[in-house]
């Protein structure tokens, strides 16, 4: 059987834009925008952090019925958005699980029409986040660096890195699979501070990522680190600027810290004048800021500030109040690193045939300093 398929007449063509046109106009006329219907912003400084909702845009909902009726969506998107809906005495609260982004406009459904477009304000060009520092900060890193960590000014969007960050040989060939891809994302508590894991089945030797691929690093080679201006932060704000990092690679390093070893540089009593601490090696950034304390001979802690310098192979100790003379005892917690990832009490790579460094039971070392007139 053959069909004939006729291309339809004029008349129904120009009957079909009519109605399409008619259908646009009545949603134009129903998406108003959120200035026109009483719709708030609600901020928290620069973040915009939920929506209120006039009653009279919604009568006749019942407040357990608000998610199937009501949803909030981002223009364009055919899903709702993730968050909760409150009955307020100003109207309906919508507070999303996610904030919403500076510079996007967003449109409200109810029982699956448009109702408004809200549009988030974008933040002004020049207010934008920076990079503050990529540590380690040496340009000379060890075969098996275990960890880099990104400082950013301001809180940033999360789950992006695989997206924004590249580590360039000296060719400026891409490195895939260097680091590893960790859901969620290694941040700090504000979001400032990322953590990034260089492969350690790549590291550890004898595994099999490193009889297949090798260490990430190789020894004599540079590399650059290259952090993409596009990177938003959680305002929608890009960096704008790109970071960089270009080093060079040693030998590996298999050897825990031994505070031992460690220079004390002992202040004078009646001063606020630093006391200073040499470890002889570069450490982990992000682990000095929280395993090294001051304490008193009598047990009590000395409160003060801790400003590590010199690639992270110094931090000085600066005290709230002036030093008195006697004894004090610097505390160094088990868990401090060097770049390699080997903490007080064992290396990160160990050679198994070899015995272990023996184990006081202690969770830190203590180096013991004097404070004189």
């Amino acid at each position: 059987m053959t069909v004939i398929c006729k291309p339809p007449s004029q008349a129904f063509v120009r009957l079909y834009i009519v109605y399409s046109l008619i259908f646009l106009g009545t949603c134009l006329l129903a998406c108003r925008p959120a200035e026109e219907t009483g719709i708030t912003i609600n901020w928290d400084g620069k973040r915009a952090t939920s929506l209120t909702i006039p009653h009279r845009l919604v009568d006749g909902i019942n407040a357990d019925s608000l998610p199937q009726l009501l949803t909030v969506r981002l223009a364009g998107q055919p899903i709702g958005m993730a968050g909760n809906y409150q009955q307020a005495a100003t109207g309906i609260h919508f507070d999303p699980l996610v904030a919403f982004t500076r510079g996007r406009r967003y449109t409200i459904w109810l029982r699956n029409k448009p109702l408004c477009e809200v549009a988030i304000p974008a933040l002004d060009v020049s207010d934008k986040p920076a990079l503050l520092a990529i540590y380690p900060s040496a340009d000379s890193l060890p075969d098996n660096l275990l960890k880099v960590y990104l400082h950013f000014s301001r809180p940033m969007r999360e789950s992006q890195s695989a997206r924004y960050v590249t580590l360039l040989n000296a060719t400026g060939d891409t490195l895939r699979n260097v680091f590893l891809d960790l859901q969620p994302e290694l941040w700090n508590a504000d979001r400032t501070m990322l953590t990034l894991w260089l492969d350690p089945g790549r590291i550890k030797r004898d595994l099999q990522p490193n009889k297949r691929l090798g260490a990430p690093l190789q020894i004599g080679k540079r590399y650059r680190l290259v952090i993409s201006p596009d990177w938003p932060d959680a305002l929608g704000a890009k960096l704008g600027q790109r970071g960089a990092k270009t080093f060079q690679v040693i030998q590996r390093d298999s050897l825990s810290p031994t505070p031992a070893s460690w220079s004390v540089q002992s202040p004078k009593a009646g001063t606020l004048s630093p006391c200073t601490v040499t470890f002889g090696e570069s450490l982990d950034y992000y682990l000095l800021t929280e395993t090294l304390r001051v304490f008193g001979d009598d047990g009590s802690v000395v409160p003060g500030t801790w400003h590590i310098g010199q690639n992270e192979r110094q931090s000085q100790f600066t005290p709230t109040t002036n030093w008195t003379v006697g004894r004090y005892h610097l505390r160094v917690e088990n868990r401090l690193e060097d770049l390699a990832g080997n903490n007080l009490i064992r290396p990160f790579d160990r050679d198994i045939t070899r015995s272990k460094r023996p184990d006081d039971g202690q969770l830190y070392k203590e180096v013991v300093f004097t404070v004189l007139d």
